[in-house]
C-alpha cells in the first residue's frame, strides 16, 4: 500500500521497502493460480450472468435479509440493478497522525491520487492484481467515517483507539474527494483490519482499540434514540454491529490472516467460501451496502482485495510438528472440528456451539449455524468468541468461565458460556494446549 504518499522522505523509503518486503513474501508463499481459476476471475470481472450465478451458490439461506438484498440488486439486469451504480475509484489521501491541536494535517492536492485501475473488466497479471489490492486495502474508502468533531490527529488515536503508523498514518483513514467537490474522511479495510503491536503494523489482525461506537456516538449523539446511542457506546473497543440498524448485535472485529482457509465468510457462516470470486463479491456488496447502495467499487479493486486478503495468511507462521507438547491433546480433542492445514472446518449448530445465538438467528443473516473459525493466528487475537466476550486462550480453556461470579471476561462480570470443549483437560493438559495453540 506503499503506492500512497504517506509521510516524509524518510517514512516514503521505509513505506518502499514494506512494499517490497510483503511482495516478495507473498509471491513466495502465495498459492498458484490455476487456469480455471483465472477463468473464473476473469468472467467474475467481465460477465454479468457468471456474477450472479457466483452469488447464487455462495448464499447459504437465501431468504435471510442478506441473501434477498443481493437477489434483489446483483447483477439482474434490470432497473435497480447495483450494476448500473457509478463505479467509484475517488482521489484519495492518508490521514497522518500530525498538527493534532490545528485539527490535523491537511495534505496538498498533489498527494491525493486514485487507484491506477485501467480497465475494470480487464483481469492482469497475479503479480499486478496482488500489488493493486494492497493499495486498496490502505487506500479504497470502504465507508464514510461519521462526521466527529476531530477526527483527525493524536487526539483522535487516544479516544477512539485508532492505530498509529509513521508510514500508514492514523488507523487506515483516508481523505476522499467526493463528486460535489468536498472532501470526507473514510474508513479502509485498514481501519478495522490492522493493528500496531509491540511498535510494528500487523495487517489483517482486528484493531483491538478501535471504538467506533464512540465515534459514532460523538457525531450524532444528541439526535440519536436513546436505546440506540446505549447500544453503540456498549459495543466498546474492538467490536461493531454490521447486522442491525439499532446496534443491538455488536460482533469481533474479525482476524482476516486466515480467511484463506475459511470455508464460509461471516460468523453466522452466511456465504460459502469456496474461491476469490466468492470472497470479491462479498467484498463489492459490502462496499456498495456501507455506502447506501449509491456507489460500487470497480470490480477489479474488489478481487485485488480479495487476492491481498487471501495471501495474508502466507505471513502467518508455520504449523508447528507434530511432537511439540500440546499437540497430541489437539488431534485428540480440537482437531475435529478445527482440522486440516487451516484448522477449521464445517459450520456447526447453534446448540453444539452453546454460545450467545442471536447472531446466529437473526432474520439478516442467520443460518441457524456459526461457522468453524480457523485457529491459524489464534494465539495473537485480542478477543475470542464471536462476541468478543473472551480475552484469550486462557479464559477460553478457563473452567470457572461457566461460573456466575466469573470475573475475568471480556466485557464485564459473569458467566461466559458455551464453547465447554476442553473446559474438563487436567491443568497441565490445558497448559500444553494454550502453549500449542499460541504458536500457531
Amino acid at each position: 500500500m506503499a503506492l500512497a504518499n504517506l509521510g516524509s522522505g524518510a517514512g516514503k523509503g521505509s513505506a518502499l521497502v514494506a512494499l517490497v518486503a510483503v511482495a516478495m513474501l507473498g509471491a513466495a508463499r502465495r498459492p498458484t493460480r490455476s487456469e480455471p481459476e483465472r477463468r473464473n476471475e476473469a468472467a467474475y470481472l467481465a460477465d454479468a450472468a457468471a456474477r450472479r450465478s457466483a452469488l447464487l451458490a455462495s448464499l447459504v439461506n437465501p431468504d435471510n435479509g442478506y441473501a434477498r438484498l443481493r437477489r434483489a440488486h446483483y447483477a439482474t439486469g434490470a432497473i435497480g440493478d447495483w450494476d448500473r451504480l457509478r463505479a467509484w475509484n475517488p482521489r484519495t489521501a492518508a490521514v497522518m497522525p500530525r498538527n493534532s491541536l490545528a485539527g490535523g494535517e491537511v495534505p496538498s492536492s498533489a498527494r491525493f491520487a486514485a487507484l491506477p485501475i485501467g480497465d475494470e473488466t480487464r483481469l492482469p497479471p497475479v503479480a499486478e492484481l496482488a500489488t493493486l489490492g494492497e493499495a486498496a486495502f490502505f487506500r479504497y474508502p470502504a465507508q464514510l467515517a461519521p462526521p466527529t468533531p476531530h477526527l483527525i490527529g493524536e487526539y483522535a488515536a487516544s479516544r477512539y483507539g485508532l492505530w498509529v503508523d509513521a508510514d500508514r498514518g492514523l488507523g487506515g483513514l483516508v481523505r476522499a474527494e467526493m463528486p460535489d467537490g468536498s472532501t470526507r474522511v473514510a474508513f479502509t479495510c485498514a481501519t478495522c483490519h490492522a493493528d500496531v503491536v509491540a511498535g510494528r503494523l500487523i495487517v489483517g489482525l482486528p484493531s483491538a482499540r478501535l471504538d467506533i461506537g464512540r465515534m459514532i456516538a460523538d457525531a450524532g449523539g444528541g439526535s440519536a434514540p436513546p436505546a440506540v446511542l446505549r447500544n453503540v457506546l456498549a459495543w466498546g473497543s474492538g467490536r461493531v454491529d454490521v447486522t442491525t440498524t439499532d446496534g443491538a448485535i455488536p460482533e469481533r472485529i474479525a482476524d482476516l490472516r486466515p480467511v484463506r482457509w475459511l470455508d464460509h465468510l461471516q460468523y453466522d457462516a452466511t456465504v460459502r467460501h469456496g474461491d476469490l470470486v466468492d470472497l470479491a463479491i462479498r467484498i463489492e456488496t459490502l462496499i456498495i451496502t456501507s455506502h447506501a447502495q449509491t456507489i460500487r467499487p470497480p470490480r477489479i479493486v474488489s478481487l485485488a482485495l480479495a487476492l491481498f486478503i487471501r495471501d495474508l495468511a502466507g505471513a502467518l507462521p508455520a504449523l508447528p510438528s507434530a511432537d511439540v507438547p500440546g499437540a497430541s491433546t489437539f488431534q485428540r480433542r480440537c482437531a475435529g472440528c478445527h482440522g486440516g492445514p487451516g484448522m477449521s472446518g464445517a459450520p456447526q449448530p447453534l446448540e453444539v456451539v452453546g454460545t450467545d445465538a442471536v447472531l446466529g438467528e437473526s432474520a439478516d443473516r442467520g443460518t441457524g449455524t456459526y461457522r468453524v473459525p480457523s485457529l491459524r493466528g489464534v494465539g495473537s487475537r485480542p478477543s475470542l468468541f464471536h462476541d468478543g466476550s473472551l480475552s484469550g486462550l486462557a479464559a477460553l480453556l478457563d473452567p470457572a468461565r461457566l461460573e456466575p461470579g466469573y470475573r475475568n471476561g471480556a466485557r464485564g462480570a459473569g458467566a461466559v458460556r458455551g464453547h465447554a470443549f476442553g473446559l474438563d483437560l487436567r491443568a497441565d493438559e490445558r497448559r500444553a494446549l494454550i502453549s500449542y495453540l499460541q504458536r500457531l
